[in-house]
């Protein structure tokens, strides 16, 4: 059976020796041969790829740069913070800080004021993927390859505590994901708050989105937002 080296894994998936052992240690792979050298066979490099992502080179930006990016590209109604970024792109609040800085040096990355309603109005600068920038054509179709981390999520995932303001005449049970997908999607929809659209276009199924938009009584324009989240961003 074929088989692939630590370091043949580490340049696929764009990242470092020590990361990929660290992974595979976690995931507890028996792959050392007489020698300790590792040897992955296709499906451990298959469950690597799930552990860690994938990250495409592209050109003058580095892969922190790219994660981040590819982040806020799959947020289109942009995020509320840094740490937000941060969560998105499976990296730390302090390396996607650096990376955000750069990203807007290099005219890749805007911010924008919005009004969104988190316990009360409040203005906010939205962090955006700059789609009229010069370069987005050139990097786009890179950025749709980038794989982030699967998360193992928990069997009972539920809406967040920092978004449970915009259901509080909500029953618990209509808070679990698996169960009130489609209720929580119309909920999003009828607040049109930034942080809970961005938070439940990263965590609902298209399934929820779908059921959403033919909901009788929604304004046009909102509908056409059900439909895009129900659907990957176009490059």
């Amino acid at each position: 059976m074929d088989t692939s080296s630590a370091a043949e894994v580490a340049r696929r998936l764009r990242t470092s020796v020590p990361r990929v052992v660290r992974a595979a240690e976690r995931l507890g792979f028996e792959a050392r041969e007489a020698n300790r050298r590792w040897a992955f066979t296709p499906a451990m490099v298959g469950r690597l790829r799930e552990e860690l992502g994938v990250t495409p080179s592209v050109p003058g930006l580095s892969t922190t740069e790219v994660k981040v990016l590819a982040g806020l590209r799959r947020a289109p109604l942009g995020l509320s913070s840094g740490r937000a970024a941060a969560r998105q792109a499976g990296l730390s609040p302090t390396a996607t800080s650096r990376a955000l800085r750069a990203l807007e040096d290099k005219g890749l990355v805007r911010r924008e004021e919005a009004v969104i309603a988190a316990g009360r109005a409040r203005t906010v600068r939205l962090l955006h993927a700059d789609r009229r920038a010069e370069r987005w054509l050139e990097i786009a179709p890179a950025l749709g390859r980038v794989q982030p981390p699967q998360r193992r999520r928990p069997p009972d995932r539920r809406v967040p505590p920092r978004l449970r303001h915009l259901f509080w005449n909500t029953a618990p049970s209509q808070l679990e994901l698996d169960r009130g997908g489609p209720y929580i999607a119309r909920r999003l929809l009828s607040t049109m708050d930034f942080d809970g659209l961005a938070w439940g276009a990263g965590n609902l199924r298209p399934a929820d989105w779908e059921r959403a938009a033919r909901a009788r009584g929604l304004d046009h324009r909102v509908r056409a937002l059900a439909l895009h989240l129900s659907h990957e961003p176009e490059s």
